[in-house]
């Protein structure tokens, strides 16, 4: 996990750098944002779709540089 990533507030991190991260940095920076205090409402959607992307990919197999047509 990077060293410049925030754990107190998400929402000052480089929406680029977040959304390369794996399931498990995802987990651990959503989990920490929630448990400083933060609400999942005003966790931003595009954070949430790229969480949920990662969790169906790790249930499928599928791994996350993979495209399917």
């Amino acid at each position: 996990m990077s060293d410049q990533f925030d754990l107190n507030n998400y929402s000052e991190m480089n929406e680029h750098d977040l959304m390369q991260q794996d399931l498990a940095t995802m987990i651990v920076v959503l989990g920490s944002y929630l448990y400083a205090g933060g609400s999942i409402d005003e966790v931003d959607y595009i954070v949430l779709d790229r969480l949920a992307e990662l969790i169906d990919n790790k249930l499928t197999g599928i791994p996350e540089n993979v495209s399917i047509h």
